[in-house]
């Protein structure tokens, strides 16, 4: 991985690494150990990315600077941006070649959206935004840091940066206990929220546990995303 950052120009005389090995066992989980190296960043962008990533699609070091630059000037109010992620009417915005071979995105970028995958994330250090302290694990910290973005008032896209991930993603034996941790921790902060995340998961929060009952029966998921208007007024009621 860090061979094909540095052949993509991404060299140590531009970029600072730090490792996180986890080959001897789970030492250090995503929610904290973001946090942590955001507290001693003074670099002006954090990558956040997953090992088994290949930066070797004819993108490079230039091309993603140009690209924060072209959003910085689009929303100043960003803070995150990923390769992968739904907007608001629910597409699949991605620019990635996967194992499951994912169609890539064919309208404008970036696009702002609603949730990022975890894969690739590159987080504006001056919007000071982080993981939320009351959860762990290997899961849902992307959405979870976006949940975070959008309560400080930032916005997060996808943007148009080719990779390669070696990998197309697992459920681990955790993954529902870590959800219902997330819910648990956010559905207070939301009357009505609406994820779709990259798995193919859609997750409701709300403070309103009729609401939350409502909403966790796929046949209203699929009543909703017929008809195009509803979900779309049904977002903008988010807080």
């Amino acid at each position: 991985m860090k061979a094909s950052f540095i052949s993509a120009g991404f060299n140590e005389e531009m970029c600072r690494y730090s490792l996180f090995d986890n080959s001897k066992g789970n030492v250090y989980e995503p929610y904290s150990t973001f946090n942590q190296i955001k507290s001693r960043t003074e670099e002006p962008y954090i990558i956040f990315c997953h090992q088994d990533i290949r930066i070797d699609q004819g993108h490079d070091f230039n091309h993603l600077l140009s690209n924060l630059e072209e959003l910085e000037h689009i929303d100043p109010t960003w803070a995150v941006v990923g390769n992968a992620g739904y907007n608001d009417r629910y597409e699949a915005v991605v620019r990635i070649t996967d194992l499951n071979r994912t169609p890539n995105y064919t309208g404008e970028f970036p696009q702002k959206v609603h949730s990022l995958d975890e894969n690739f994330l590159v987080i504006k250090t001056s919007a000071s935004v982080k993981c939320s302290s009351q959860l762990n694990g290997f899961h849902f910290y992307a959405p979870d840091l976006c949940l975070n973005t959008i309560k400080k008032g930032y916005s997060y896209y996808v943007t148009d940066f080719h990779i390669k991930h070696l990998s197309g993603g697992t459920l681990s034996s955790d993954f529902w206990r870590i959800l219902s941790r997330f819910k648990e921790h956010w559905n207070s902060s939301f009357y009505y929220c609406h994820i779709k995340t990259m798995t193919g998961i859609d997750v409701f929060l709300s403070r309103n546990y009729l609401i939350r009952k409502i909403f966790s029966k796929a046949s209203v998921i699929n009543f909703i995303m017929r008809r195009k208007h509803l979900f779309i007024f049904l977002r903008q009621i988010r807080f």
